[in-house]
């Protein structure tokens, strides 16, 4: 044999194939696939979570906002009264009795009356708001006038009434 041919034979002989120290490939797409398997259901978890909020808050919004739509209250039978009985038992001047009648078919929550853009704060004969109004039925507001605002004879006041879900209805009248 020649000197080359036993070179390569000793060089082989000592040559070891080298050990290798990492993760074998099955062990490495096993770690891949958790982590997938984790992230996504994390990821699903709060998206559910955050439908579930945002599906609240929509069904709230459009039974609200449907109610309002459903909500109707009529403004009748306007009377002027300058000597009325109060809840204190005195004569109370500048009485304005307005009868609320409820013709929607939701209950109907009164939080606020305006006469002239002037908010009423004193209420005469027992009335108390806010006040629920059921579907169908009335409730007559004793609306006392601030002291100092008088109502002028023949000149119309505007009567607003505010619910609750904030809508507003409005009417005229004059004193006689």
């Amino acid at each position: 044999m020649s000197d080359s041919a036993r070179f390569n034979k000793k060089n082989l002989a000592g040559f070891r194939v080298p050990c290798r120290r990492g993760l074998a490939t099955i062990v490495t797409t096993a770690l891949m696939l958790t982590t997938v398997a984790v992230l996504g259901s994390a990821l699903v978890a709060w998206s559910n979570g955050n439908l579930k909020v945002f599906e609240t808050a929509l069904s709230t919004t459009a039974s609200n906002d449907t109610n309002k739509i459903t909500e109707s209250l009529a403004i009748e039978n306007i009377v002027f009264c300058h000597s009325c009985n109060t809840t204190n038992g005195n004569n109370g001047n500048n009485v304005i009795n307005v009868t609320l009648t409820n013709t929607g078919t939701v209950g109907v929550t009164v939080s606020q009356i305006q006469v002239n853009g002037t908010a009423i704060k004193n209420y005469a004969r027992g009335t108390i708001l806010p006040t629920n109004i059921l579907p169908q039925n009335s409730y007559t507001v004793a609306a006392q006038l601030p002291t100092g605002v008088v109502w002028k004879s023949k000149s119309p006041d505007t009567i607003t009434v505010t619910t609750a879900r904030n809508s507003i209805y409005a009417t005229q009248a004059a004193p006689p």
